[in-house]
């Protein structure tokens, strides 16, 4: 999809605000309300924009943040990610180019379910290793796409 400079204007709005109105946004970026709404809905059609909340964990208490690397039989990889896909402990989940095959982040209730995840996870046919962060603290979380890098 190809985004023009207002698409990518109204991106920046919502990324610093994702709850901002359309009309705030549409002053600021220089547009009508009604502009700022039928591209928002353009882009959300066409499954390039999702609206969301981000939820610190360390800040709520009584979760841990974890994130799992792991490399896999290469035959095997999408099957992994797709098991994978369907836990609700696994908050995100990606295919890596480098030492690793695949990146996931947990969220889970205590340690407990924590070590359950990371023994599920090296049970899973296809796995060949794992290697299991723990994230103690957060000290930045900013989510930036194409539009927020463009000059």
């Amino acid at each position: 999809m190809q985004l023009d400079d207002v698409d990518e204007a109204i991106l920046r709005e919502l990324q610093v605000d994702g709850r901002a109105s359309y009309r705030q946004i549409g002053r600021t970026v220089g547009v009508s309300e009604g502009t700022v709404r039928a591209r928002v809905r353009r882009l959300e059609a066409a499954g390039a924009l999702r609206i969301l909340a981000f939820v610190d964990p360390s800040q709520l208490g009584g979760s841990v943040l974890a994130l799992i690397l792991l490399t896999t039989e290469p035959a095997r990889e999408r099957e992994v990610i797709a098991v994978l896909r369907e836990w609700d402990e696994v908050t995100y989940i990606s295919s890596l180019v480098g030492r690793t095959d695949v990146y996931a982040q947990l969220l889970c209730r205590d340690n407990d379910a924590l070590w359950d995840v990371v023994r599920r996870t090296r049970a899973l046919e296809g796995v060949l290793s794992t290697e299991t962060m723990y994230e103690t603290e957060v000290h930045k979380f900013a989510y930036r796409d194409v539009a927020a890098r463009r000059p």
